[in-house]
């Protein structure tokens, strides 16, 4: 009887233990359950920034100063985009087939090639047009480390340079290609930082930009460039003389209602001789001029 008594003893501490243990388990077995679904729920936090994020991006592209900012001097490798860049262009939107019937967003797609398409807000480039002929400007006169344009733009541009330091000016570029991808980039980024009506007086959407011809170029002197270039003896000296080099001022002063952007005496683009000298002429805005 003692016996049987010990072995029932000994058989409800066993299950006293295991009961014990079991309690132990349990009472600690929330731990792992709450860490997993407070991973969950960061997860959930992450994948939602990163969705709304690239929501907000939209499409476009940068043209000229953001006429409140430093369009062009966003430093190269931040989180800024550089519209100065040159790379390869991106696929932010499906290339056409050049014609001249508008798209379903209401824009045309011109010829890659050409130097003397009227590019403004209906008429675009292709996503994928690079010119085949980049060359890289020298070092003296590019204020944005590599830069590029087409063999026979440079060659005007240095000989207009060369005519500006004769009457003691020290011309400097400070964009000229970009890519579809970086004007994509570069208008994202101003209309986050003020807003889309202010983007689209100073910044072309992705494949508008004459800088995608590979023969426009924004110029400064004296390390004053975009809007500090305003006013200065430079430009005076631009708007008066680049034009006898094939080059014109795409966006002057009070035309903002013919050529969709606010005034930049900085902003050159090659167009020959021939046909900058009957710009010239004309009293036209270039968009005007090539529009005709």
């Amino acid at each position: 009887m003692s016996v049987k008594v010990g072995r029932m003893a000994k058989s409800r501490t066993r299950q006293q233990q295991r009961s014990n243990v079991g309690g132990r388990d349990k009472s600690t077995s929330w731990q792992p359950i709450f860490t997993g679904a407070i991973l969950a729920v960061a997860a959930s936090f992450i994948i939602l920034v990163v969705v709304a994020a690239d929501s907000f991006g939209g499409s476009g592209g940068g043209d000229g100063g953001a006429g409140v900012g430093p369009t062009e001097t966003a430093a190269a490798n931040t989180s800024t985009p550089d519209p100065s860049a040159t790379d390869s262009p991106g696929n932010a939107d499906p290339t056409r087939t050049p014609t001249n019937e508008p798209g379903p967003d209401g824009t045309t797609v011109l010829a890659c090639n050409d130097i003397l398409v009227p590019l403004d807000k209906q008429n675009r480039l292709p996503a994928d047009c690079v010119p085949p002929d980049l060359e890289e400007l020298p070092g003296a006169i590019s204020a944005q480390g590599a830069q590029y344009m087409r063999t026979e733009a440079l060659g005007a541009l240095r000989e207009m340079f060369d005519a500006a330091r004769a009457d003691g000016f020290v011309l400097q570029v400070n964009s000229s290609f970009r890519s579809y991808q970086t004007q994509a980039d570069t208008y994202n980024y101003w209309v986050q930082t003020y807003g889309k009506e202010q983007a689209d007086r100073t910044s072309a959407r992705a494949g508008h930009s004459e800088h995608q011809l590979g023969t426009t170029a924004d110029v400064g002197a004296r390390g004053l460039f975009l809007e500090d270039l305003i006013g200065t003896a430079e430009a005076d000296w631009l708007a008066e003389n680049s034009w006898k080099y094939g080059f014109i001022i795409s966006y002057p002063e009070g035309k903002e209602d013919i050529t969709g952007y606010a005034y930049e005496p900085w902003h050159v683009r090659y167009v020959g001789q021939g046909v900058a000298a009957d710009v010239q002429a004309s009293g036209l805005t270039l968009r005007e001029f090539l529009l005709k």
